[in-house]
């Protein structure tokens, strides 16, 4: 899945000469909590996000309480250039929601400004991240989802046999997750397929030994 699904496009952007009363402002008024600073046509320059207005205001920044004229001048004289993060990592529009995800909990951000060569084009966050995942692993109303566990070993000729019971028994995979698990030497996998044989398809996998462990009923997450 790539990031150009998922993010948020044309996103609001602070510029460097914006003071942080009125980047508050922003945040507040669109309920986001970090903005790309941009310069020029729109090429990025730098990142602020609400955690660096803090040391202004406090940790209830978002909050509706009125502030302290002595605070609201504060804000007024401080400008993004000098709080901002400068030259932030960025991804491009077509990189993969797994690799962004890597890399934000690498790097311990929540999001990043999505770029064309120099200029911002969007913006993806965590919370666009696990969005995204959960679409995927939930993918069709009338389908059911199981868990079984398979062995590391010969897990390639596992996987195609796995395919291989799906089209015995007419059914469709629509999604198909994999999480390996060191400690028991096997994999996790997580399963949803749409199709009236799933009943025989799970005994079909007692019976080549993949231990099932969860299935779903019909039209479970509604």
């Amino acid at each position: 899945m790539f990031v150009h699904f998922w993010m948020a496009k044309s996103p609001i952007v602070a510029t460097e000469e914006m003071s942080l009363e009125e980047v508050l402002y922003l945040m507040r008024k669109h309920r986001i909590r970090r903005l790309p600073v941009v310069r020029g046509e729109n090429d990025l320059c730098g990142m602020i996000v609400i955690s660096d207005i803090y040391p202004y205001i406090g940790p209830h920044a978002m909050t509706k309480a009125l502030f302290s004229p002595e605070v609201t001048e504060q804000l007024r004289n401080v400008h993004v250039a000098s709080v901002m993060t400068k030259s932030p990592i960025t991804c491009d529009r077509n990189a993969t929601i797994d690799e962004i995800g890597v890399v934000m909990r690498r790097n311990k951000i929540g999001a990043l400004p999505v770029v064309e060569g120099t200029k911002v084009v969007g913006i993806i966050t965590e919370s666009d991240i696990l969005g995204a995942l959960s679409s995927i692993a939930q993918m069709g109303s009338d389908s059911r989802r199981i868990f079984f566990r398979i062995p590391i070993i010969d897990r390639i000729n596992t996987f195609y046999k796995i395919v291989s019971l799906c089209e015995q028994n007419e059914l469709e995979i629509l999604t198909i997750l994999i999480h390996h698990i060191p400690e028991e030497q096997s994999h996790l996998v997580m399963l949803r397929v749409r199709g009236k044989r799933v009943s025989e398809f799970i005994d079909m996998l007692w019976r080549n030994h993949y231990e099932v462990m969860v299935t779903s009923l019909k039209q479970e997450e509604k």
